[in-house]
């Protein structure tokens, strides 16, 4: 990815890739960014990555503890 930075669910959007999400239990998932912000601004949230990580949960797992990188669409 480069020097591009990621610090809003907008800059994945901007930059075409989708919201990549990993658990320590080793569970992937993709998620759309555009999706994302939709959910975010009906509902009042914050856009900023971290919050959005903060209330990601796994669906394989339950746990909270996942981490977000950008991810080429395919």
């Amino acid at each position: 990815m480069g020097t591009k930075r990621f610090e809003t669910v907008f800059d994945y959007s901007k930059h075409g890739v989708d919201v990549g999400v990993k658990c320590t239990c080793g569970h992937t998932a993709r998620l759309d960014p555009k999706a994302i912000s939709k959910t975010c601004i009906t509902k009042g949230l914050d856009t900023r990555m971290p919050a959005i990580k903060a209330r990601l949960k796994c669906k394989a797992c339950g746990s909270r503890d996942v981490e977000c990188s950008p991810v080429e669409r395919d």
